[in-house]
């Protein structure tokens, strides 16, 4: 039967703080969960549920996250990427399946550029490893209406901007999920508050570097409505990676992690062990490195924007 264990560690005086559900079985493998703002490691929910199901959780509040320390917007990713080394150490994760879900993703991607013995597989769900032009603004926006206290309007856009899909988009369980993150954002404490800001102005200011690639293989995945990373802008996130693989997710934007936690889940899980991703009747064909070219978009091949 699963069971919780927590553990702290202390990486460059910041502290860190995982929990692990692990597995029935010794000798199941590790998924490690990344999230996005305000995400906390207990707060899953169903998706984490049904990764239990196969594999060890191991869910993170790193510096900037949750119980961990606020961390100041001059820390990169290279220093969250150490800080989750450390903290996988400490609870004694060696070798794991890395998810990064948008925010949460730079820190995966460094990850697995900076410890590549240490990872399996990498899963990056709608990557913000640059912020869009389209959204910049918005987002500067929600940190200056944080910082003037005007809570409603600040959850208004924040929540809108992470639900952000096109006029008539079919996205499942849209009222429901907006109502969450709508109370998450408008009941944000100081502390909170302060690790918003700053994780928020860290993704506006950096993005980790393209080079070296990344060797393990790599699934880049997000909702078929994600307007806040949207699908050209993930596609080209897959084609910086030599074994890669992009799909979307039918009926989601980018929160498909609350929207269709079993199918999320299940496509993770299915990349996570090798089996085949095709002919999945809940995300589109899935398309692989040779056909994913770099362009002149966002990330050029040689790492530049």
């Amino acid at each position: 039967m699963a069971f919780e264990e927590f553990v702290v560690s202390g990486y460059g005086g910041f502290k860190s703080e995982g929990r692990t559900l692990w597995h029935g079985d010794p000798v199941a493998e590790t998924v490690v969960l990344i999230g996005g703002a305000l995400q906390r490691k207990t707060a899953w929910g169903r998706f984490e549920a049904v990764l239990a199901e196969r594999f060890h959780v191991f869910t993170v509040d790193l510096p900037g996250w949750g119980e961990a320390d606020t961390l100041p917007a001059s820390y990169d990713v290279d220093f969250l990427a150490a800080a989750l080394h450390d903290l996988l150490g400490a609870a004694g994760h060696r070798r794991v399946h890395v998810l990064g879900a948008s925010y949460g993703s730079g820190i995966a991607y460094r990850y697995a550029q900076t410890y590549p013995q240490a990872v399996l597989s990498v899963t990056l769900a709608g990557p913000l490893l640059r912020v869009p032009d389209g959204v910049r603004e918005d987002l500067r926006r929600t940190v200056s209406l944080l910082e003037g206290e005007r809570m409603e309007e600040f959850a208004e856009l924040s929540a809108g901007i992470v639900l952000r899909s096109g006029p008539g988009a079919r996205v499942a369980r849209r009222s429901a999920v907006r109502r969450i993150l709508y109370s998450l954002f408008r009941d944000i404490d100081d502390a909170d508050g302060q690790k918003y800001r700053n994780n928020t102005l860290r993704v506006l200011q950096q993005a980790p570097s393209l080079q070296p690639p990344i060797t393990a293989p790599v699934l880049v995945a997000t909702g078929e409505h994600d307007l806040f990373t949207p699908p050209d802008l993930c596609r080209e996130v897959a084609s910086t990676c030599p074994d890669a693989r992009f799909t979307l997710v039918y009926d989601a934007d980018h929160a498909m992690h609350l929207e269709l936690p079993d199918q999320a889940a299940d496509l993770l899980t299915r990349f996570a062990i090798g089996e085949s991703l095709d002919g999945l009747a809940y995300c589109h064909p899935v398309e692989f490195s040779a056909a994913l070219s770099p362009g002149a978009g966002m990330y050029a091949a040689d790492g530049r924007r």
